[in-house]
């Protein structure tokens, strides 16, 4: 590609020990080239460095591309010349960065870059094909370049794209570009820190071999960049899924792509994590580490944007981990942010990037929580992670969203695998408050809201210590005429409900012309039309909390039933009681049957269960609201199934309840011993007396 007129005109204003090398470098003189390239690497003069990029675009015509890096002089020649060429096209788009305005110099990358880039790109693909080390092929010998070289072209070239409107929009727009940066993506992400910068010591700057972690974080921070370069953020999500699935496409699919992210992610927590051992900091040290900080929050944040879009991709995140791996991370990084202390300016920067990375943790964790099919193991993973100790070490600093995550939690307390790990955490937490250091401050929201989340929990903790909530089907023969009691569970189930099991084929025939004909469909009905596998092992427990809620708010149920007494007047014996337990706190509603016709199963009949109403007021039947999952669900009372289908709960179970309630009475109504157990249509209840007015509470 020659030069015109006046670019070459141009060149002659160049000074002069710059113009005695401009001849040879377009001659393709290799040392006159390099000598460019040190002079763009070392000057300040934005005006020179922005001349000389004809000589540089000269040697990177896409025409003289060899298909194969073959050891002859010609070769080696046109490849040095092109990487020469590359370096100092890079160098000159990052030189113009704060030192010329930012629209200028978004005007000069377009220009120098995005413009150009037909020009460039099919010398970074032939770069990333050949020279880096893939497995089992080895470099090209013979040949003046090593891989980290060509990591740091492709990638400082990217970033600068990122960087630029212009470049923004290409990258956005273009497949191949996407799919270029996907298999860069995996192949950094891939990279331990000693193979990134294994190589001749001839190659660095100091003339040592060794690993630079500021280097490999910088290559894995501008990585970070890139990536999330793809996605048009600030369009609405639908737009950003085919951007997405061409990514996924490009890297192999789902795994690949979520193994990559969460490599990248314990990256950064470690690396952040580490430099608390270091001496005293310094400025680069703290540059270095708000570098680090800002990478982990796009990725966190970025990870939130493809849960949002991709219900595939948030399902295979939390298979391997995502919502523990951040939430280790920051973990890791949180006592070297609030430990930084250089001066006012870093100090207030520091302060900015705790709570920034605060603020998208808690919002990925709430999108998760709240729109995954798989919420109940990600809060499970959290919840082990040390969730709870990073709300109260840091929640000050945002403490809105960390009230309103912490506000999520109970509405997952009633399966057994979420209540059992936040028993665990309760326990924990106590001792692990001594270990957060001074930099722990105590928010009032945030600590009201964890006292009244532990109430929630203690409350269910204390009817479980009173009667065992296992699924005791799981491990018993449904027949009840069966002495089968096996720590194995039987080997045959009901497809119908999915919940009783049977020995035998002739114990289930049994147990069908005896009770499961007639509970089978409420048993259905209990565990969700959707066969949610959680609701299904946690029957006992939901109806233990459901009964408990019941004698607890009585008076609530009461305002409920009269609310539905005037909004249907016509169906005042039809009405079903709704208790919302996916709401925190608990809400209660009451509705027709009709309107459930679609939640239940079809073979149910609820005319058949008249005589088993509730208290108080003369509903029906009783349904709760659940979330197991993406969506909320609505189920039919499991208290009617169990009592049909396995004859549960007995006295005991109902006395724990009870006893229960009476204790958790006193705290929230401050009343004395005036109550008294009142046997209700169905189960007790407490019916509570408040004290005289001229009684003291």
């Amino acid at each position: 590609m020659p030069l015109t007129a006046q670019e070459r005109t141009a060149l002659k204003y160049l000074p002069k020990r710059i113009q005695r090398s401009t001849d040879g470098a377009l001659e393709g003189v290799v040392h006159d080239v390099r000598k460019l390239y040190h002079w763009v690497d070392n000057s300040t003069d934005v005006d020179a460095n922005m001349t000389l990029l004809p000589i540089f675009y000269a040697h990177l015509d896409p025409a003289v591309i060899p298909d194969q890096p073959l050891p002859t002089d010609d070769v080696r020649k046109v490849i040095i010349l092109a990487k020469l060429s590359l370096m100092s096209i890079v160098q000159t788009c990052a030189s113009v960065r704060g030192v010329l305005s930012e629209s200028l110099a978004d005007k000069m990358i377009t220009d120098a870059l995005v413009r150009r880039w037909d020009t460039l790109f099919p010398w970074l693909q032939f770069m990333y094909r050949h020279f880096l080390p893939f497995y089992p092929r080895r470099i090209p010998e013979g040949f003046d370049i090593c891989d980290v070289e060509v990591v740091s072209i492709t990638t400082r070239a990217l970033s600068q794209m990122a960087i630029s409107v212009a470049g923004q929009h290409l990258i956005q727009s273009n497949m191949s570009i996407q799919q270029f940066i996907a298999k860069l993506w995996l192949y950094i992400g891939k990279l331990k820190d000693e193979d990134l910068l294994r190589h001749d010591a001839s190659f660095r700057h100091d003339g040592r071999e060794g690993v630079n972690d500021e280097m490999t974080g910088h290559v894995r921070r501008i990585m970070v960049g890139i990536i999330t370069a793809c996605m048009p953020v600030a369009l609405p999500a639908p737009f950003a899924v085919p951007t997405l699935h061409n990514l996924l496409d490009a890297m192999g699919g789902y795994e690949p792509f979520v193994a990559s992210a969460l490599r990248y992610i314990r990256w950064f927590g470690r690396k952040i994590g580490d430099m608390n051992n270091r001496t005293t900091p310094n400025y680069g040290f703290v540059t270095a580490m708000l570098g680090f900080v800002d990478a982990l929050s796009i990725l966190i944040r970025f990870l939130s944007l493809v849960s949002i879009m991709d219900a595939t991709c948030q399902e295979e995140l939390i298979l391997h981990r995502a919502p523990s791996d951040v939430v280790t991370a920051l973990l890791q990084t949180w006592p070297v942010l609030t430990g930084v202390r250089v001066n006012s300016s870093t100090e207030t920067s520091t302060e900015k990037r705790c709570t920034m990375i605060l603020e998208d943790t808690f919002d990925y964790i709430d999108v998760i929580l709240r729109q995954s099919e798989a919420c109940i193991p990600a809060l499970c993973q959290v919840l082990d992670a040390g969730f709870i100790q990073l709300v109260l070490q840091a929640g000050f600093r945002c403490p809105q969203m960390a009230s309103g995550v912490l506000k999520l939690i109970p509405r997952f307390l009633m399966y057994h695998k979420v209540l059992h790990h936040f028993q665990k955490v309760m326990d924990q937490t106590a001792n692990s408050m001594a270990r957060f250091g001074p930099q722990a401050k105590k928010d009032d929201e945030v600590q009201q809201t964890w006292i009244s989340v532990q109430q929630a929990a203690r409350q269910i903790l204390n009817v479980c210590r009173k009667t065992s909530p296992l699924p005791f089907y799981e491990q018993k023969c449904a027949n009840l005429q069966c002495p089968y009691d096996n720590d194995r569970p039987p080997h045959y189930r009901c497809c119908g409900c999915f919940v009783a099991r049977y020995c035998s084929r002739g114990c289930q025939r049994t147990d069908w012309k005896g009770r499961h004909r007639t509970a089978c469909p409420v048993l259905h009905s209990a565990g969700g039309l959707d066969g949610s596998k959680r609701i299904r092992g946690s029957l006992p427990l939901i109806m233990l909390v459901e009964t408990f809620n019941y004698s607890l708010y009585a008076d609530r149920i009461q305002e409920a039933m009269e609310r539905a007494r005037k909004d249907y007047p016509e169906d005042i014996e039809r009405l079903v009681l709704e208790t919302d337990l996916s709401a925190y706190p608990v809400t209660f509603s009451a509705r027709p049957v009709e309107q459930y016709a679609d939640m239940f199963d079809p073979r149910f009949d609820p005319a058949m269960l008249k005589e088993l109403r509730g208290l108080p007021g003369k509903h029906l039947l009783m349904a709760l609201k659940l979330r197991a999952g993406r969506e909320e669900c609505i189920v039919l009372s499991p208290r009617v199934g169990l009592t049909l289908a396995f004859q549960w709960p007995a006295a005991r179970e109902e006395e724990a309840v009870l006893s229960a309630v009476q204790e958790a009475l006193v705290s929230r109504l401050a009343v004395g011993p005036g109550n008294v157990i009142k046997r209700g249509d169905g189960f007790k209840v407490v019916e509570y007396k408040q004290p005289p007015l001229n009684q003291p509470i």
